[in-house]
Parts: structure tokens; C-alpha cells; sequence
């Protein structure tokens, strides 16, 4: 959809020299967008969290230290062969050093933890299908914003337009006033109209100004000069069928893969909680350093190094049936996970049928339009020049002037409401970004 938009200017008038593109306006929602960016750093804690350490499927190394002092008023007392001794002495010191490495490995957790990494997996790719729906839904919004901002200019262009013929309407009412073809009514009459133009051009210039802004906020940017002016570019794409945009739908939406990954990762939350009722299996591997300094005492110093190698297996056998419960609730959210994707599922259909007949609906209006659009415009110049030579009042030329308004606003926004369906069509069948 993106892709294929191509210029077509609704109105033959002249394009600013000052203009942001429909692809500028996309480039910089993908860039700056804080909700695409807030999507991205999600992602990027996924697949931080996306390793086998973080599963329990590597070992954990640990190293200790420390060393202690103490002093003390000592008084020993000693047996040997030729009788008791006693010792005593104050402020002896006793000073001791250790240092070690320590490794702790499951071996064995009944396959919890190759479940685990599964599930980290599930988790990134849910969060890689979370960050492009939101990038599409956000696209399908910037596309409309901008669209319904440049229509906006568009008929700006129209009241422009109006206002030429309002002025000299005022011009030849002015000269047949002069010369006394005319009331001076109908002089003022004019004036009037032209000042009603002018208002509402000014107010239109308020509105495209007020949705530019709302424009450059979806944008997640600093609002430009509001003189730069937006294209309204579009060809609506008349072979789009019904049949292979559900299809699409089905298979390429990514809020429905989005649920449906979700789905996956619960199904793997309940298989982990259910591996938790095997037992564990730990080994244990450390090398162990001591040395310790005595003043007083038979054992004045004391030093050892060694390894120790183990293993130990554990088994809860009774938890208050904590276990069966989490695995019960772990099944309610795998429920209701399978729940939300068939709605969401229906929803999108629904949406998609109904924007489809919107689409076909406001393509036959661009035709009716497009022919009523000739015949006022004609209309609107014979009128002018019956009111030029004297042969209409300036009633009709007014009446005119409405119906070729009127029939602009009609054509743009049947071209509009076919390009907002287009848009919603390649969002729900999940095209926009191809």
C-alpha cells in the first residue's frame, strides 16, 4: 500500500514550494514515534532475557573471601603426661584467612529448563510481532492523519477558488452599480458574500493549522513551519478482492499473530509448571583455601586446600498443592488466551467486510461525483458570465458558486473515504508495510 501510492492531485492547482511527503511523514513516525520506540526497547529486553543462562541451563560460579581477626584475654588450661599447665594471656591474637570457588550445575530438572528457553523464544518473537503491530497501526494512523490534513488543504484550495469568483462577483456588481444596472443592495449583498468567504477561509486555515499539530505530535517530533504544506497523493486500487484480503488476514494480521504467540507461550507456561513436580538433580564442584594464626593454644596455625565434588537431588513432596494450582491457572490463561485470538479473530473479519463495502461503495461515488464535479463546475461558469452581460441576479450566481463548492467537497471526500478503507484494508490483512 505504502509502496504503490502515487501522485494524483485531486484539483489541478499548483503545488508549494514547501512540502512534506507522505514517506517524510513515515520515515519520521518509524524514527521518532514514542510509542514504536517504547515497542523497541521491549524487544530489546526480550531478547536480553532470551538466553540459555537466564533458562537454567548453565552453571553458576561463585567466589568467596574473607579474613577475621580477633583479640581476646585467654586463659587455657592443658593436660599433659606430667600434669596440668595453664596459659594466660591478654590481647592474643587469633587471625584466619579464607578464599574459594564454588560451581553449582543442574543436571537434571525434568527438562523444566529447555522448556524455559522455549519460552523465552515464544516471549521475543510475541514481542517482535507486538513491535510491528504497532508499527503498523501506527503507520495506518500517521497515513490517515496526514491524508485528512492535506483534504483539509485541498479544500482550502476550493475556497480560494470561491473566493476568486466571490470578488468579482463584487467587481462587476461594483461597475453596474456605477453605472446604474445595479442596486446598491445588490452591490452590498456581494460585499457580504465575499466577507463570509474570507471568514471561513481563515477559520479553514485555523483547523489545517490545529491538525498539523496533532499531525506532528503522532509524528514524535518538533512541529515545522506551518507553512509546509502536505499531498494529497492517492490512486485507489480497484482489483482488491474480498476473498485474498481475508486470507491475508487470517494468516498475515499481526495482532492476530501476536495472540497467537501469546497463546504458544502460555501452552509452554503450563508444560513448565507441570515439569516442576520432578525432581532436581544439583552438582556441586569447589576449591577451598583456609589458614588460620593462633598466639595462643596447642594449634598455633592452621592451613588447608582442597576440592570437593558432589551431587544433590531434591524432591518437593508435599507444597500445600501450590503446584497443582499454579499449573491449574497456567491452563485457565492458556484458556483464555485461545478465547481472545478466536474474538479478535471474528472482530477483524467483521472489520474487514465492512471496510471493504465502504471502499466499493465510495469508489462508484468517485465516478457520480466526478461527472456532477464537471457539471457544476460548468454550471459555476455559465452563471458568471450570464451575471457579466446582465442576464442573472445575483442569487443564482450565488447558488452557483454553493452547488460547485459543494460538489468539490463531495468528490475529495468520496476519494477520501475510499483512500481511509484502502488503508484499513491493507492494515487488518496485514499488507501496509509490503
Amino acid at each position: 500500500m505504502i509502496k504503490t501510492l502515487t501522485i494524483l492531485t485531486a484539483l489541478a492547482y499548483p503545488q508549494p514550494d514547501s512540502t512534506f511527503t507522505l514517506q517524510d511523514a513515515l520515515a519520521t513516525a518509524l524514527e521518532n514515534n514514542y510509542q514504536i520506540r517504547l515497542e523497541r526497547k521491549n524487544l530489546e529486553v526480550a531478547k536480553n532475557n532470551n538466553s540459555a543462562g537466564n533458562a537454567g541451563m548453565l552453571p553458576t560460579v561463585a567466589l568467596s573471601g574473607g579474613a577475621n581477626q580477633s583479640i581476646r584475654n585467654t586463659e587455657q588450661t592443658l593436660e599433659f603426661g606430667d600434669g596440668p599447665v595453664t596459659q594466660s594471656r591478654d590481647g592474643a591474637k587469633s587471625t584466619s584467612y579464607s578464599a574459594g570457588i564454588d560451581m553449582e550445575w543442574t543436571l537434571f530438572d525434568g527438562m523444566k529448563m529447555f522448556t524455559t528457553k522455549d519460552k523465552l523464544g515464544a516471549l521475543e518473537s510475541t514481542n517482535k510481532l507486538a513491535l510491528k503491530s504497532r508499527i503498523e497501526t501506527t503507520l495506518a494512523d500517521v497515513i490517515k492523519a496526514y491524508f485528512s490534513t492535506s483534504l483539509e488543504e485541498e479544500r482550502l484550495e476550493l475556497m480560494k477558488s470561491s473566493l476568486k469568483v466571490s470578488e468579482e462577483r463584487v467587481k462587476i456588481s461594483k461597475q453596474k452599480y456605477d453605472v446604474g444596472k445595479a442596486s446598491k443592495m445588490e452591490y452590498l449583498q456581494a460585499q457580504v458574500d465575499l466577507n463570509t468567504d474570507k471568514s471561513a477561509l481563515v477559520k479553514q486555515q485555523e483547523m489545517i493549522i490545529a491538525q498539523k499539530l496533532q499531525l506532528w505530535q503522532m509524528l514524535g517530533t518538533v512541529a515545522p513551519d506551518s507553512s509546509v504544506n502536505l499531498e494529497y497523493n492517492y490512486t485507489p486500487n480497484a482489483s482488491l478482492s474480498l476473498e485474498s484480503l481475508q486470507e491475508n488476514s487470517l494468516n498475515l494480521n499481526p495482532n492476530l499473530q501476536f495472540l497467537k504467540s501469546q497463546s504458544h507461550t502460555n501452552y509452554l507456561a503450563v508444560k513448565e509448571f507441570r515439569q516442576d513436580v520432578w525432581p532436581k538433580l544439583v552438582f556441586n564442584l569447589g576449591y577451598n583455601y583456609s589458614n588460620q594464626q593462633n598466639e595462643v593454644g596447642v594449634l598455633r596455625g592452621n592451613q588447608a586446600t582442597g576440592l570437593s565434588y558432589g551431587l544433590s537431588a531434591n524432591m518437593t513432596v508435599f507444597d500445600g498443592w501450590n503446584q497443582r494450582r499454579q499449573i491449574q491457572n497456567a491452563r485457565v490463561n492458556l484458556e483464555r488466551s485461545e478465547i481472545t485470538y478466536h474474538e479478535a479473530e471474528t472482530q477483524i473479519i467483521s472489520s474487514l467486510r465492512t471496510a471493504y463495502l465502504t471502499f466499493q461503495n465510495a469508489l462508484q461515488l468517485i465516478t457520480l461525483e466526478e461527472q456532477n464535479l464537471e457539471v457544476a463546475r460548468e454550471n459555476e461558469s455559465i452563471a458568471l458570465e450570464r451575471y457579466r452581460v446582465g442576464k442573472s441576479n445575483a442569487l443564482e450566481i450565488r447558488e452557483a458558486q454553493r452547488n460547485a463548492i459543494s460538489a468539490e467537497v463531495r468528490y475529495l471526500e468520496a476519494i477520501h473515504t475510499a483512500n481511509m478503507a484502502e488503508v484499513e484494508l491493507m492494515r487488518l490483512s496485514g499488507q501496509l508495510l509490503d
